[in-house]
């Protein structure tokens, strides 16, 4: 080759790998402008990942994806995105434009820049807050890590071990004198430092105090600012004694956050068994993403909440007077002393671990997966302590119990803390758009989801609705012998007036009867520990309960006899209350007490709270005894509303576990039952029940929420049947409000009733019993149910597909396959869409296919 070609060709290589150096450049640089290159580690070995990013505004970049969303972070603030591809949608850890927040100042001003909010106690107890992006993003105390699918980022929150290094723990009186106090020129900072530090006259040197967190910044900065280092401090250490002065003592904590895509959700979780506090601040609650989906005060929709039958929060309701929402799922723990005393602000049970926050045409919904039972949701509106409407969840961690010690005639008062929360935490945050943007669509989303991992199954059509009847058939009373008085039972419903109460039913074409039997052994309503079972004489003996039962199943009558397993009534009789109630730190036995009328203060005691740890003992005596009465269903009062934990010096049983104890038994129950009729309805108690009695059909009526909602019910109308409390307990007793109530959720007619005279619950433990006499009500339950089934029967077996509200206290519920029903509370004549309804009436619209 002559030297010309290859000039030539070496010119030609010269130009190319210029011009690719050139391309290489310019892609860098516009990927630079897009977003920073993102360092992160996986497997232990750094990895970059600018290339495979696509940018968000504000600067995040693209970490996962799927064929559903996009998952982006900024690795500067660890705020996270998540884009529905379907759409465009973005919904965001974090308001995207929270700095610009006009009314949030101080600590709220951060805490919108934050993903966590946790409290924790100090050495008194006293409860502190404390947000991840002030005491982990602003001080650099973070890591970022792939995982599959998503991010990790694990958050040290708190005290800085390097600004701590930065302060001597001892140093000379000289050298502390000439290199630092002479070193500060602005006197009273001088000053203030001084006090930082004891002067040890015997040593003469100066050693450190204990230390807050906010202490240590405010030192390590004045030592920065005369040029005195981490390495000055440890030469001051070394050359001196630094003998056992106090440590710093200071908040820190451990918290993994974890994020990652799921199909089309997005999945939030703490990695619990990694979180990590110290003894001197034991970890109480921690908010996980609160505000996560947070909308402006421009913005139209509503929060959804799961207050009793659910609720609705308007964004922007301007409602500034209105306390926050915020209240535990299933109710509260009664087992620790300062929860079982505490005021209850709510009158409805929150019993589905969910919540929601509709934006325009779009919709977040969220289903607690972990930790629900730990759970408490939280609410708010804009214009309070920031500009953004918000909803999510706080979970309990430890809890804490104040232990008093005497000893001679001194009194302390100790904190004493349970174990640390470790069985995880999850929330899953589904996306839902258009006419599914509504409460309607997340309640058929959460459906679908139960149905999916719950397994509930479809109702059979056919047939009339059920008329539910709990019937009451013995009481406890006192009674006297010589004038010393005894605990005794009376019979209010015998074995066999039940049957004559039930053919009564029957000769009026009401064949569909579930009766809930309450008061059948053991002494009555309040029975002993059903360890044993031995039935109550004066209601007609074992033979007369057979031809009960035997009546029942010759006339297609489900029989439920009532048992309650974790309320104890009686100390004693196979229950001792220091060994087999649940307990807390204190040591004492825990006890439900009734509330006095007028100081809303615990009165009388109701019962105590078994333990879950021996939860299964007494079931599996109960049912060995209950098999040789050949009934197909039993009525559980408690085992679907309580909730309970149980903390002794060896063994503590969180609620969370508590709820694998209980459904494990429930499984059992129905094994040997076949049927089972639930009170209260949690949603872990779903796949056990055939029926829901004192399920929520209204909220609490909190003064922050704008409307009720029949989310219960359209959840599980056609898959489980349902009621409401009895209706001739209710509130104001309106047979025809309950109608309409009946109407409007789909539920089902239910009475509580006795046979005797109502002086017969004068003067006992029953007086809250005040109208239940069948006599007074047949009638009119009669009436009613016949009403309610004929509009009824035919949809028994579909779900509702829709709800809204038409006018002020008018309401449209849509069945499955098209029938529409309008009801009318108001008390006088409306017309909607061109439909008259008449004063507290309903119109029935289509119906069939």
């Amino acid at each position: 080759m002559s030297k010309g070609k290859k000039r030539t060709i070496l010119m030609m290589l010269c130009c190319l790998i210029a011009a690719s150096c050139l391309y290489e450049t310019m892609f860098r640089n516009e990927m630079e402008a897009a977003n920073e290159s993102l360092p992160m580690k996986k497997d232990n070995h750094e990895v970059t990942i600018a290339s495979e990013m696509r940018a968000l505004p504000g600067g995040m970049g693209m970490i996962a994806e799927n064929e559903h969303l996009q998952l982006f972070i900024d690795k500067k603030t660890t705020e996270v995105s998540v884009r529905e591809k379907r759409n465009g949608q973005v919904w965001s850890t974090n308001p995207i434009d929270h700095a610009k927040d006009t009314i949030a100042t101080a600590i709220n001003k951060t805490n919108l820049a934050s993903q966590l909010i946790i409290s924790y106690f100090n050495d008194k107890g006293h409860e502190s807050f404390m947000n991840n992006e002030e005491e982990s993003i602003k001080k650099n105390q973070f890591e970022i890590a792939l995982v599959d699918n998503g991010v990790k980022i694990t958050y040290e929150i708190g005290s800085s071990e390097k600004g701590l290094s930065s302060i001597p723990k001892a140093v000379g009186k000289e050298r502390f004198e000439e290199r630092i106090l002479n070193k500060i020129a602005d006197e009273a900072v001088r000053n203030k430092l001084r006090t930082r530090f004891f002067y040890n006259e015997e040593k003469q040197q100066y050693e450190r105090k204990k230390m807050q967190d906010y202490v240590v910044k405010d030192v390590v900065a004045v030592l920065e600012s005369i040029g005195y280092t981490a390495e000055d401090a440890q030469e001051d250490n070394q050359m001196v004694e630094s003998g056992d002065q106090a440590e710093n003592v200071a908040p820190r904590f451990t918290i993994p956050l974890i994020y990652q895509l799921e199909g089309e959700n997005l999945i939030a979780r703490i990695a619990t068994d990694e979180v990590m506090d110290s003894d001197a601040f034991p970890l109480h609650t921690m908010q996980l993403l609160p505000f996560f989906g947070a909308t402006d005060n421009e913005a139209e929709g509503y929060m959804f909440v799961p207050d009793g039958s659910g609720a609705l929060i308007y964004l922007n309701n301007n409602n500034h007077a209105a306390r926050a929402y915020e209240v535990p799922l299933y109710g509260i723990d009664q087992t620790p002393l300062q929860n079982s005393r505490t005021e209850v602000q709510y009158t409805q049970v929150s019993r589905f671990p969910v919540f929601g926050m509709k934006q325009e045409n779009h919709a977040m919904f969220a289903i607690i997966e972990q930790g629900d039972a730990q759970a408490t949701i939280t609410a708010d509106t804009s214009g309070k302590l920031n500009s953004y409407n918000r909803v999510g969840a706080t979970f309990k961690m430890k809890d804490m119990e104040p232990v008093v010690f005497r000893t001679g005639s001194v009194t302390k008062q100790v904190p004493k803390y349970s174990e640390m929360y470790d069985s995880g935490l999850q929330i899953r945050y589904a996306f839902l758009e258009d006419s599914s943007a509504d409460y309607t669509g997340m309640a058929n989303y959460y459906r679908d989801y139960l149905i999916k991992h719950y397994g509930l199954t479809r109702h059979k059509s056919g047939s009339d609705t059920p008329f539910v009847l709990e019937l009451i058939g013995s009481i406890p009373v006192r009674k006297n012998f010589l004038g010393i008085p005894y605990p005794s039972t009376e019979a209010v419903t015998t074995y066999s007036q039940a049957i004559e109460i039930l053919e009564s039913l029957q000769k009026r074409d009401i064949s569909q009867i579930q009766l809930k039997y309450s008061g059948w052994f053991n002494k009555g309503v309040q029975h002993r520990l059903p360890s044993s079972i031995k039935l109550d004489s004066i209601l007609g003996g074992k033979k007369m309960f057979e031809k009960l039962l035997n009546y029942a199943e010759e006339n297609n009558i489900e029989v439920y006899p009532d048992v309650a397993f974790q309320r104890v009534y009686e100390n004693g009789k196979g229950f001792q209350a220091l060994k087999d109630a649940t307990r807390f730190l204190n040591r004492k036995s825990a006890k439900s007490f009734d509330d006095d009328i007028v100081t809303t203060n615990p009165s009388d005691m109701l019962y105590y709270l078994l333990s879950p740890r021996k939860l299964t003992g007494v079931v599996d005596k109960f049912l060995k005894n209950y098999e040789s009465f050949d009934s197909d269903g039993v009525s559980l009062r408690d085992l679907g509303e309580d909730l309970n934990s149980d903390v002794t010096s060896h063994e503590t049983v969180n609620r969370q576990e508590a709820i694998g104890i209980i459904g494990e038994n429930l499984q059992k129950i129905k094994k040997v039952t076949g049927k089972i009729m639930l009170s209260g309805g949690n949603a872990y108690t779903l796949p056990y029940a055939k029926t829901i009695v004192n399920a929520p059909l209204t909220s609490s009526e909190f003064n922050i929420a704008d409307e009720d909602v029949p989310f219960y019910s359209m959840v599980l109308h056609g898959y489980v049947d349902y009621v409401g409390t009895p209706i001739n307990l209710g509130r104001d007793q309106d047979q025809r409000t309950a109608l309409l109530k009946t109407l409007e959720t789909g539920s089902n007619v239910f009475y509580q009733w006795f046979y005797a005279q109502p002086t017969m619950i004068r003067d006992t433990k029953l007086n809250n019993l005040y109208s239940p006499h069948y006599g007074d009500w047949f009638e009119e339950a009669v009436q009613l149910y016949k009403e309610s089934n004929a509009i009824l029967r035919d949809v028994q077996d579909q779900t509702i597909k829709g709800h809204r509200k038409l006018a002020d206290e008018v309401f449209e519920t849509t069945f499955e396959q098209g029938k529409k029903i309008i009801v009318n509370y108001n008390k006088s004549a409306v017309t909607v869409d061109d439909i008259s309804i008449e004063a507290q009436g309903y119109r029935v619209i289509g119906g069939g296919l």
